[in-house]
């Protein structure tokens, strides 16, 4: 089994809890220890990777791609920033005029 498939499994109830489902009312509490467990799991991930002589770049971005899918909102803000990057360049070219 993956690293990254092992990752999904066994924080398929931290997202069920995320979601506001059997959420407590103690939020910071249940956060520090959501947090805590992503750092653990992720310590994991990086032993792994390292112990088959993974490159760091390589575990950033597969660690990146993983993250990304799960974070919609984080997404939607990221192709914003590149659409917004994109089209300031394009004018600065003067390929884009500005309305």
């Amino acid at each position: 089994m993956r690293a990254v498939d092992r990752l999904e499994l066994e924080n398929a109830a931290v997202v069920a809890s995320d979601a506001g489902e059997g959420a407590s009312s103690g939020g910071g509490k249940a956060a520090e220890a959501s947090w805590s467990d992503a750092m653990r799991l992720l310590e994991q991930a990086a032993a792994i990777a390292a112990a088959r002589g993974c490159d760091p770049q390589s575990f950033t971005n597969a660690a990146f791609a993983a993250y990304v899918p799960k974070n919609p909102g984080f997404r939607q803000w990221l192709e914003a920033v590149q659409l917004t990057q994109r089209l300031e360049h394009l004018r600065r070219e003067g390929r884009v005029g500005v309305a």
